[in-house]
């Protein structure tokens, strides 16, 4: 509010028969446009889910993770995925999900540590979808806290974990696989190393901000400036899959 009583002055100081309610809206106009072009994102990469497709377990002691390659160098601001439960969600502990980004070992697998890590929690919403039992999927949207810079044409890894199994053994939640094929990973807890599997690709989808940078103070003075002189007119591990029955 302050910035923009201050600008809406400015405008005034520089040309007196400005009418407020103009200066007020041409600020307004401004600030908007900024802002807007901050929140615009683009999906980077996605393997689009398939309905009626197996799913497997990513949970503290079942984690699952896959790779992806970005076509050119991105800011990364947000992470979406799809999941079933192994019951109604209402009957289970909250989710407790960790998402991470991760390099590669050198081998072809992510490494053992992520270097870098979200656990803040995601939107859930419900989809029309269903997995090979018939449960029903979810789609989850987790929006980063700061952008996070990948470089295109290397592989990086993610991996989706639901720790709400922690001191509930009967929680579980399943990592749909996607429309694509291809190689995931896998491995049983924290700190071991991952393994290979065959079965499939997951599905997922990366956002990253395309929006043009705000405007540094001297630039929207710069921009200001020019709309005040404006005339009034102007305007090892074995992990199973979840096969139905």
């Amino acid at each position: 509010m302050k910035n923009h009583d201050a600008m809406t002055d400015f405008l005034r100081e520089r040309n007196p028969h400005l009418p407020q309610r103009l200066a007020r809206s041409t600020v307004a106009l401004v600030l908007g446009l900024s802002l807007a072009s901050v929140a615009s994102a683009s999906v980077v990469f996605q393997q689009a889910p398939l309905a009626g497709n197996d799913a497997f377990p990513s949970t503290s002691a079942a984690q699952s993770a896959d790779d992806f390659v970005l076509s050119a160098d991105a800011l990364v601001s947000g992470v979406v995925w799809w999941g079933a439960y192994s019951a109604a969600p209402t009957t289970l502990p909250l989710d407790e999900f960790r998402v991470g980004f991760s390099a590669d070992d050198g081998t072809g697998r992510p490494a053992i540590n992520p270097m870098a890590e979200f656990t803040q929690a995601p939107t859930r919403t419900t989809t029309s979808l269903t997995d090979i039992t018939g449960a029903a999927v979810y789609r989850y949207e987790l929006g980063l806290p700061g952008a996070l810079p990948l470089a295109g044409g290397s592989t990086f890894y993610l991996s989706v974990v639901n720790d709400f199994d922690v001191g509930d053994p009967n929680a579980n939640w399943y990592w749909l696989l996607s429309d694509a094929t291809g190689d995931n990973f896998y491995r049983a807890a924290y700190g071991d190393p991952w393994d290979k599997d065959t079965s499939g690709n997951f599905s997922f989808a990366i956002t990253a901000d395309d929006g043009t940078p705000v405007p540094l103070p001297g630039t929207l003075l710069l921009l200001l400036s020019g709309l005040a002189g404006l005339s009034v007119t102007s305007s090892g591990f074995v992990r199973g899959a979840r096969k139905s029955a």
